[in-house]
C-alpha cells in the first residue's frame, strides 16, 4: 500500500519541481549555440554604415527691356525743337550651388532585446561609451530586427535593422576645437 502512495507522491514532487524552474530555451541541438530570442538577451551589432549624397543646382536668368521715343516738331512749333527719350534696363544673374556629404561608421555594439513584436521581430536598444585621452565617444542604437537575421553567433549587421536610429557623438578637446568660435558664429549669423 505504501509503495502505491510513494509513486504518485514522487510523480507530483517531480512535476512540481519542473514547474517551479524558470523556462529556459534550449539550443536546437547539442552542437549549436543558443540564439538570442528572448527579452533581455544580448545581440552584437556589426556596424557597417556608409552614406553619401550630393546635390547640385544652377540658375541662369536674364532680363532686357528697352523703351525708345522721339519727336520732331514741325510747322508752328519749330521753336520747341526735337526731343528724344531712350531708356534701357538689363539684368543678368548667374548662380551655381553644389553640396556633397559622405559618412561612414564601422564597429561593434552590443544591444539588448527590449521587446518582442509580432511577425517574429525583436526591438533592440544599445549604448556604448568609450573615453580615450579625455575624449568621450558615445554610440547609441535602436531599431527592429527579424529573428531570422540574427546569425548563429548572435550577431546581426546594422543594415538589416529596420527603423534604425544610430548616433555617434564625441565630446572633449577635439570636439571643442572643431566648433567655430563666438566671433565666427556671430559673423555667420549676420550674413
Amino acid at each position: 500500500m505504501q509503495a502505491k502512495l510513494i509513486v504518485p507522491i514522487l510523480f507530483l514532487l517531480v512535476a512540481a519541481m519542473a514547474y517551479a524552474q524558470p523556462a529556459v530555451v534550449m539550443p536546437a541541438s547539442l552542437f549549436s549555440d543558443r540564439k538570442a530570442i528572448q527579452i533581455g538577451d544580448v545581440v552584437t551589432i556589426l556596424l557597417m554604415e556608409y552614406s553619401a549624397g550630393s546635390n547640385e543646382a544652377s540658375t541662369n536668368t536674364g532680363l532686357e527691356h528697352s523703351l525708345e521715343a522721339s519727336s520732331g516738331a514741325t510747322g508752328g512749333a519749330d521753336f520747341l525743337g526735337s526731343f528724344g527719350l531712350k531708356t534701357g534696363i538689363a539684368s543678368d544673374q548667374k548662380s551655381n550651388g553644389n553640396t556633397s556629404r559622405q559618412g561612414s561608421l564601422r564597429g561593434k555594439l552590443s544591444a539588448r532585446i527590449v521587446e518582442m513584436l509580432p511577425n517574429d521581430q525583436l526591438k533592440l536598444e544599445g549604448q556604448r561609451k568609450v573615453v580615450i585621452n579625455g575624449e568621450e565617444q558615445t554610440t547609441v542604437l535602436s531599431g527592429v530586427v527579424r529573428r531570422t537575421d540574427i546569425l548563429s553567433d548572435n550577431t546581426v549587421f546594422s543594415y538589416l535593422i529596420s527603423d534604425a536610429t544610430i548616433s555617434f557623438k564625441g565630446r572633449g578637446v577635439v570636439d571643442q576645437a572643431s566648433k567655430p568660435g563666438y566671433i565666427s558664429r556671430f559673423i555667420n549669423w549676420l550674413f
